[in-house]
């Protein structure tokens, strides 16, 4: 396709406002609150992803996300990072040009951009191995891995958590693989948000191989989407089988990660009244993410997998010092 499709006819493109909101009604979900909480981060998501899909320049979703709350802003830019698919489309532009796209919109959610692409993989391609291999082996090895993160989340949440989706991902390869059952696992804080021992449950019927991902993408989601409530992410952790905490804590340290470099001013009026041992392992686990990053970029052996390994090696041994070892 080669320049731009008029902007009525981009219109068969948008979603509506409440298109999240069918799924959601499957979810099991424990009490009013959490179900508003789950229903305004899918309509944030979605302005984002219409302001991107109508948008003649990605600089017009600034104005557009600028009327969401800044608490849900970084939703509303992942979903814009999900309309780069179709705006793409209807300028003429390459899937090459995501990085430099996105990355120019908003690179404080660098993490969020390549899950919200994602899901425009996982829509584009319904499952299909080949494409999505080839999109990922040109993005930046640091990040590319998080498209399969979007990839199982959209799974999940949009199955309200039916592990039968997962079957689609079995041909991924290894690395991949764990990835979308970590998108998998946080679609879960969703799906039961307000109960983790249901989303427990779901998590230990997936194979041995897997749960830990599964429980990382707990994390990351409590972690992420309940920022404001922090001080309850140590009772959840404690609910959770013993094997499976630090896995969890791995997982809330790459929320916490995502969410202060989205806008640090809120994360630190969100999380300086919390009790000291709580804010110090949060620190801890903000400094495992960075120092991990940075060892495994002197030693050139880069993925995100590899990240989350030494994430989760420096989360273990911070956690019997900086005041959390009650969840543990």
């Amino acid at each position: 396709m080669r320049g731009r499709v008029p902007r009525a006819a981009r219109r068969l493109f948008l979603q509506p406002p409440d298109r999240l909101e069918r799924p959601v009604r499957a979810f099991a979900l424990r009490d009013a609150w959490s179900r508003g909480r789950v229903l305004e981060v899918g309509r944030s998501f979605l302005a984002g992803y219409n302001a991107m899909a109508a948008a003649d320049d990605p600089d017009e979703v600034h104005v557009r996300l600028a009327t969401l709350e800044p608490y849900l802003r970084p939703f509303g830019y992942e979903g814009a990072a999900m309309g780069f698919g179709p705006w793409a489309l209807m300028h003429g532009e390459r899937h090459e040009s995501f990085e430099g796209v996105l990355g120019t919109l908003s690179p404080a959610t660098v993490y969020q951009n390549y899950v919200g692409w994602g899901w425009w993989l996982g829509l584009r391609y319904r499952g299909r191995r080949r494409p999505v291999e080839a999109i990922a082996a040109g993005l930046d090895a640091r990040y590319a891995l998080l498209v399969y993160e979007g990839i199982g989340f959209r799974a999940g949440f949009l199955s309200a958590g039916d592990r039968r989706v997962l079957e689609r991902f079995a041909g991924l390869d290894e690395p991949a693989r764990h990835v979308v059952h970590q998108g998998f696992g946080r679609s879960l804080w969703f799906a039961h948000m307000g109960d983790p021992g249901a989303a427990v449950r779901e998590i230990e019927r997936l194979p041995q191989h897997v749960r830990g991902d599964g429980y990382s993408g707990l994390g990351l989601g409590c972690a992420y989407s309940w920022l404001d409530r922090a001080a309850v992410l140590p009772g959840v952790a404690a609910q959770l089988p013993r094997a499976a905490r630090h896995d969890f804590l791995q997982g809330a340290a790459f929320g916490w990660e995502a969410r202060h470099r989205a806008d640090p001013e809120l994360f630190a009026r969100l999380t300086g009244d919390l009790p000291e041992g709580l804010r110090r392992f949060i620190a801890a686990a903000l400094a495992a993410v960075q120092d991990a990053r940075a060892a495994m970029e002197r030693s050139g052996n880069i993925s995100y997998q590899t990240w989350r390994a030494a994430t989760r090696e420096r989360i273990d041994s911070a956690i019997p010092t900086e005041g959390v070892a009650h969840v543990v």
